[in-house]
C-alpha cells in the first residue's frame, strides 16, 4: 500500500499553488485543500526555479471541513521537511511548524505531513505561501497523497 495519488492544480499566480508559474508567491498563495481522511501522509513539493531574490514562508495550516474557507483557522501544525537544492543531494528531515525558503535559484523542499498530528475533527489540510520578499519568483507546487489507508483502487478524490 505504498501507492501515491498526486494533486497538481493548473498554477495561478498569487492564488492557487500548482503547476510551475512566473511570480508563483505573488501576494500569499495557497495550495489545494487535500483531505487525509484516508491517507496516513501528504508530501507538498514546492518547486523554485528562478529564484535569486525571493523567499517565502511556507506554512501548512489545518482546515475543519471540505467546505470551509482557507481562512477559517491558521493553526499551522507540525511538520517535516528537507530542502534539495543539488542534484541526489539526501538531507535530513527537519521537523517545524513554519519555514522559511532560502533565496536561490533551483530549489526543491519537500514538506511531510503526518495524518497522526492532525487534530481530532480536522482532516483536511493545505500550504499557505506568504512572499516575504516581493521578488518574482518562478515555482510550482505539487501534492502527494501517500500511505493510503485502504486499497488505493477504491479511494475517493482527496481534493475539497
Amino acid at each position: 500500500m505504498s501507492d501515491f495519488k498526486f494533486v497538481l492544480p493548473p498554477g495561478v499566480a498569487g492564488t492557487l499553488a500548482g503547476t510551475p508559474v512566473a511570480d508563483f508567491m505573488i501576494g500569499n498563495t495557497v495550495s489545494d485543500v487535500v483531505s487525509m481522511e484516508d491517507y496516513r501522509e501528504a508530501y507538498f513539493l514546492v518547486i523554485l526555479g528562478d529564484a535569486t531574490g525571493g523567499t517565502a514562508t511556507p506554512t501548512i495550516t489545518i482546515i475543519p471541513s471540505s467546505t470551509a474557507a482557507k481562512t477559517a483557522t491558521t493553526t499551522a501544525i507540525p511538520f517535516q521537511y528537507k530542502r534539495i537544492s543539488a542534484t541526489e543531494t539526501e538531507t535530513a528531515w527537519v521537523t517545524a511548524s513554519t519555514l522559511t525558503c532560502t533565496a536561490g535559484d533551483n530549489q526543491l523542499y519537500v514538506v511531510k505531513v503526518n495524518a497522526a498530528n492532525l487534530p481530532d475533527g480536522y482532516p483536511y489540510v493545505y500550504m499557505n505561501i506568504v512572499e516575504t520578499v516581493d521578488d518574482p519568483v518562478l515555482g510550482g507546487l505539487v501534492i502527494m497523497m501517500a500511505n493510503p489507508r485502504y486499497n488505493a483502487a477504491d479511494l475517493e478524490t482527496v481534493t475539497a
